[in-house]
């Protein structure tokens, strides 16, 4: 990738996805862990007020890329260079989310582990029709957003202090994908591994395409398609296996 240049706003901004983020994670994580219940519309409301935060953010570090008169092509704004090493990693992505919706919806048990999380440290998931139209507005944003922000600036900036050599990017991917995977910690832990091991694998698309197309429409697939197939497979599931309900008659 091309080395860009780096300014005090970017270092302000750094700070901000690298130090103010992960204490707010931190603070979801414990909601999280408490199991606090929340209605349906509510989880609509924080679908879109995470979906605005998450364009506004990402519409703010493009303006502050481009303020110095950098190019968005630095920040993956281009058509993406192909290679073999390409197509296998997008192989790679594929195999590695159709074996995760085999594990977690494969069998009755488990799928049933699975409505168990989703009911505890997964609650903001869409749990029906009207929740996933709504929540399809999040899947964008964070497609979109996510990868702005983690692929295409905090890459480059890592670059810019660990030098544009092969080291130098492993190290950007694995500080990038691990910081990411952080974010995510209210999912719980497997969802975090899960996370970190996907985001080296776009990570690793992004410096090689040295675009965002490939890992911004991998993104927002993955999170449509898992919000669809959670709902259509876990409401298969009868009223009486659901253990929490039973305590609750």
């Amino acid at each position: 990738m091309v080395l860009s240049e780096m300014f005090l706003i970017d270092h302000i901004v750094a700070i901000v996805i690298c130090v103010f983020a992960p204490i707010l994670a931190i603070t979801t994580r414990q909601m999280a862990v408490e199991e606090i219940q929340i209605e349906p519309d509510d989880k609509i409301k924080l679908y879109h007020s995470n979906a605005l935060l998450l364009f506004v953010f990402s519409l703010v570090v493009i303006t502050i890329w481009r303020i110095p008169g950098r190019s968005l092509t630095g920040m993956g704004f281009s058509w993406p260079q192909w290679s073999p090493v390409i197509l296998l990693l997008l192989i790679a992505v594929f195999l590695f989310y159709t074996l995760d919706i085999f594990f977690q919806y494969g069998f009755r048990r488990w799928r049933e582990k699975t409505l168990r999380q989703r009911n505890s440290t997964l609650s903001l998931v869409p749990a029906d029709s009207r929740e996933l139209f709504h929540f399809l507005v999040l899947a964008f944003a964070a497609g979109i957003g996510e990868e702005i922000i983690f692929r295409g600036y905090l890459i480059p900036y890592v670059l810019f202090w660990t030098g544009n050599t092969p080291s130098g990017a492993i190290t950007a991917c694995l500080f990038a994908s691990a910081l990411f995977a952080f974010l995510h910690g209210y999912q719980g832990y497997r969802s975090m591994v899960k996370i970190f091991f996907l985001s080296i694998l776009l990570a690793a698309i992004f410096v090689l395409s040295q675009s965002l197309l490939f890992v911004v429409v991998i993104h927002t697939m993955i999170d449509i398609l898992s919000g669809w197939i959670g709902i259509y497979i876990l409401r298969q599931i009868p009223q009486k296996e659901h253990p929490e309900n039973e305590t609750d008659t």
